[in-house]
């Protein structure tokens, strides 16, 4: 009976043994599959995260800032291309300037980027003109803040309205029943004489 017994636990113990290395090797090759599609998704979403997050007013500052150390507008363009984040693009316009390209064809990679698009507006001036325009830039920078901010801030207004809706639904019903109608109901008693 016991070498019954230690049969039928070293064949249960086996069994568990060869169960828990084929979860391993199931669960290893689940997570290896769950890492390459992570690693998919990572590559597909990157370049858009590449044109995200690029903010006018700041690459404003920068180029005039690189405009004040003599760097030239082209330059400049690659340089903040290759070194802030979202603004990738603009590589695409300093290739189509160094070209010889015209502004407004070499801006077209930008078009469809409100914050890019604002930026290359602001430059084209001064790359039109070539005049020294690092003040210049530095002024629309504050502007384009200022707008950014006066957004913000119509944008706060709108909202404190669209509250107002919730509110009214919401809230006012469920004061009237919860507040109002328990008092009016204890006072009805005593006013009908009962």
């Amino acid at each position: 009976m016991s070498e019954l017994w230690a049969l039928l636990t070293a064949a249960l113990a086996a069994g568990v043994v060869l169960l828990m290395l084929h979860e391993t090797d199931a669960g290893a090759s689940r997570r290896r599959a769950g890492l390459r599609r992570l690693r998919q998704l990572m590559r597909r979403r990157r370049p858009e995260s590449q044109d995200e997050g690029a903010d006018a007013a700041v690459l404003l500052d920068l180029t005039a800032a690189l405009l004040s150390a003599g760097v030239g507008i082209e330059a400049a363009l690659s340089r903040l291309a290759d070194t802030v984040p979202g603004a990738g693009r603009l590589a695409r316009v300093h290739h189509a300037l160094s070209a010889g390209a015209g502004w407004e064809q070499a801006v077209e990679p930008v078009t469809g980027h409100p914050e890019l698009s604002a930026f290359c507006e602001h430059l084209s001036f001064a790359y039109a003109t070539g005049a020294p325009s690092a003040s210049m830039l530095r002024a629309a920078a504050a502007q384009a803040r200022a707008q950014r901010r006066h957004g913000a801030e119509r944008r706060a207004e709108e909202l404190g309205v669209k509250m107002m809706l919730p509110l009214g639904a919401c809230f006012l019903p469920a004061f009237i029943l919860l507040g109002v109608v328990p008092v009016v109901l204890s006072m009805l008693p005593d006013s009908l004489g009962l």
